[in-house]
């Protein structure tokens, strides 16, 4: 059983790992509320309640445009608590694991 200890965690890797995880995330999210709004709107026009146009299109590229600021916030965040732990890692020592080579 071989030992190793993490010592540093490359910031690059964490920030394209959580911004591509954040703009996958987010645009499905995003897609399924407008989805609910969509149908939520539908409703209240039928009930007479919601008279305004609404465009389906506008909100597509608002799930757009969110999904990306939501993946840029991801991988910043991401960055900022890597840096933290190589910080700590520093003064304290890193997370140590145990790898089994199976072959």
């Amino acid at each position: 059983m071989k030992k190793v200890e993490i010592r540093r965690i490359g910031l690059g890797s964490v920030f394209r790992l959580f911004l591509v995880m954040g703009l996958v995330i987010g645009l499905i999210a995003n897609v399924v509320l407008l989805l609910a709004g969509y149908a939520l709107w539908d409703i209240g026009r039928d009930l007479g309640t919601m008279d305004e146009v609404v465009s389906l299109g506008g909100g597509a590229v608002g799930c757009i445009i969110l999904s990306i600021i939501y993946g840029l916030l991801s991988g910043v965040g991401a960055v900022v608590v890597a840096g933290l732990y190589d910080l700590f890692a520093l003064a304290v020592g890193g997370i140590k694991i145990s790898l089994v080579d199976r072959e």
